[in-house]
């Protein structure tokens, strides 16, 4: 009993003292105007409730200007709603003061201690990282590689796993999940390129998604929540966020120890390949575009270990990961709900696709410089997602 009573004074006083010390730093800080009513140590979340936000946040700029502040927790967020404003926040005098990002304490494990290429501050680390991605990575002679040879395969293995779907139905029309077959041919791509080796699947070959695309896409799906806005551990003081009363910090630990359990796995996969193979005689023979990305890496921490360390490999693989399968993924699924949206173009694509490209092989990447737009809207950078009334 004394106990419980002596928690419950040493709680009051912390968020009391705490309430005292966010109000003090906010009268030092110079910011635009804001709504004047705030909730104590929360600030305006409550104004932020509907739906959609973008909604909202213009009705206060109607009420208070064009750049107004919000007070999220311990943190103060200003916003920007005029088209003008931000495209100046953006210029080549203001770029370097807008290129960090905010640093989240729920961001910090999840991007490697702020050492992740979305994540890491201007500087010489992101630096490097930048051009390890963009020099040995992702270069013009890498990503024809990739494209020429994974895409094509992992393609035929999505197109023959649904063909397999509805030839065991006796209508011969099978319901599947697209988003995990699009997430799984992401991924098998990726898995080629980065790794040098396909993912493992159970007992039944007809899986829509391997052990590994798996595993990734519950670690990714059980995370985006817990990042963002949407999460009150990263508004609250320091004192507060110590007790994790809602269980974030705990959460993410774990999900992060599971993530880097596979991408540390395929390090050491690799790094194992390379020990049982005779690279003396074959080293120089090999070009680097023929090695996987994590291949190309371990070479680098080889000239540079204290530069190119494990961390620094598994959060730049973690980053092709987390970039290749979700967007690409949700871009290709986007591009189907158009289509299916829009039955005329979706049967004027068919038709131009039998009959310029036939049903012998699958469409490659010059196929669609000889489509018209009916065709070619399988390409959907320019595409506008469907909306919601």
């Amino acid at each position: 009993m004394v106990m419980s009573n002596l928690m419950l004074v040493l709680t009051v006083f912390m968020v009391s003292a705490t309430y005292l010390l966010m109000r003090r730093m906010r009268g030092k800080n110079r910011l635009p105007p804001g709504p004047g009513f705030a909730l104590p140590l929360a600030g305006h979340p409550h104004l932020l409730r509907e739906k959609p936000l973008h909604v909202t946040l213009a009705g206060l700029a109607a009420r208070h200007g064009p750049v107004l502040s919000l007070r999220l927790g311990r943190r103060d967020a200003v916003v920007v709603t005029s088209l003008r404003l931000a495209k100046e926040c953006f210029s080549s005098d203001l770029d370097v003061a807008f290129a960090n990002r905010p640093r989240f304490p729920s961001a910090r494990e999840v991007s490697f201690g702020y050492t992740g290429l979305p994540a890491a501050s201007y500087g010489p680390h992101w630096r490097a990282m930048r051009r390890i991605a963009t020099v040995h990575l992702l270069s013009a002679r890498r990503v024809d590689l990739m494209s020429d040879a994974a895409i094509a395969d992992e393609t035929r293995v999505m197109v023959r796993r649904l063909a397999r779907a509805a030839a065991a139905v006796s209508s011969g029309v099978a319901k599947v999940e697209l988003k995990r077959n699009l997430f799984e041919l992401s991924h098998g791509v990726l898995m080629e390129s980065i790794a040098g080796t396909k993912g493992k699947r159970g007992a039944g070959s007809d899986a829509d998604m391997s052990e590994e695309a798996h595993e990734f896409k519950k670690v990714v799906d059980e995370i985006m929540p817990l990042l963002g806005m949407a999460n009150l551990h990263d508004h609250l003081p320091a004192p507060l966020r110590w007790l994790d009363l809602g269980g974030v910090r705990r959460r993410l630990t774990e999900l992060v120890n599971r993530r880097n359990a596979l991408m540390h796995g395929l390090i050491d996969a690799e790094r194992e390949r390379r020990r049982q193979e005779d690279h003396a005689a074959d080293e120089e023979e090999l070009l680097p575009e023929s090695k996987s990305m994590i291949g190309v890496m371990l070479l680098l921490q080889e000239s540079d270990p204290q530069q190119y360390t494990d961390t620094f490999i598994a959060a730049l693989v973690t980053n092709l990961f987390g970039g290749g399968t979700v967007t690409t993924s949700a871009t290709m699924e986007w591009a189907m709900s158009l289509l299916l949206n829009h039955p005329y173009a979706l049967r004027k694509a068919r038709e131009e696709v039998s009959a310029r490209v036939g049903h012998a092989r699958l469409l490659s990447r010059d196929d669609p410089t000889s489509l018209t737009s009916g065709a070619s809207s399988a390409r959907p950078s320019g595409s506008t997602p469907p909306r919601r009334c």
